[in-house]
């Protein structure tokens, strides 16, 4: 593809800057959820407010639990002090609760100039996040490249308008094929951060 005019960077969190082992199907047997459906579109479906408080707090749970055993994943870190150093905005758009996610960024010093979390906007593959962040750095979606681990995270970047990265750590997915570009190392993203202007 040819190289975008890219002004900022977006990222998912868990399972792609990060990793905290994230044990879901604990959280499905903990909360009696099926598998095969997403834990926020399942939680969408309950009737009762009390079903899905109880089930919300088994969900903050093992975020939280994973949030204090998250550890950067290889190379994010540097990639990210390098679009510091350019002077490019970095987002974060995850499906995690807004209180893990910044305590993963708490916790790691993880540089964002903005999070989107599953309260601030509807979850991914929706794009309404990263739009927002787009809207709120005065930044074309298409100037803006964004980078996760599963299809939902292509599917809303594609949805938006942005650049669609996919990492994956393993050299192969089954989502490669929806993605506009493939990484399994975050070096692999070295020419796009050298031609950023911030």
């Amino acid at each position: 593809m040819n190289q975008p005019n890219f002004r900022g960077a977006l990222f998912d969190l868990d399972g792609t800057l990060v990793q905290s082992h994230l044990d879901f199907a604990a959280i499905r047997r903990d909360t009696g959820f099926p598998d095969g459906v997403g834990l926020l579109e399942h939680l969408s479906t309950l009737e009762s407010k009390s079903d899905r408080d109880d089930a919300l707090d088994i969900i903050h749970r093992h975020e939280r639990d994973g949030a204090q055993r998250a550890h950067w994943m290889p190379g994010a870190r540097m990639l990210l002090q390098q679009l510091a150093d350019k002077g490019c905005p970095v987002g974060i758009v995850t499906r995690n609760s807004r209180s893990s996610a910044e305590l993963m960024i708490n916790n790691l010093g993880i540089p964002c100039d903005q999070l989107v979390a599953r309260e601030d906007a509807p979850a991914k593959p929706d794009p309404t996040g990263l739009l927002d962040i787009a809207a709120r750095w005065g930044v074309r979606p298409q100037d803006l490249f964004y980078v996760g681990d599963h299809l939902i995270d292509i599917k809303a970047a594609r949805s938006a308008g942005m650049v669609a990265c996919l990492y994956a750590p393993d050299g192969e997915s089954p989502f490669a094929e929806h993605a506009d570009r493939v990484i399994s190392e975050f070096s692999q993203l070295a020419a796009w951060v050298q031609e950023i202007k911030a």
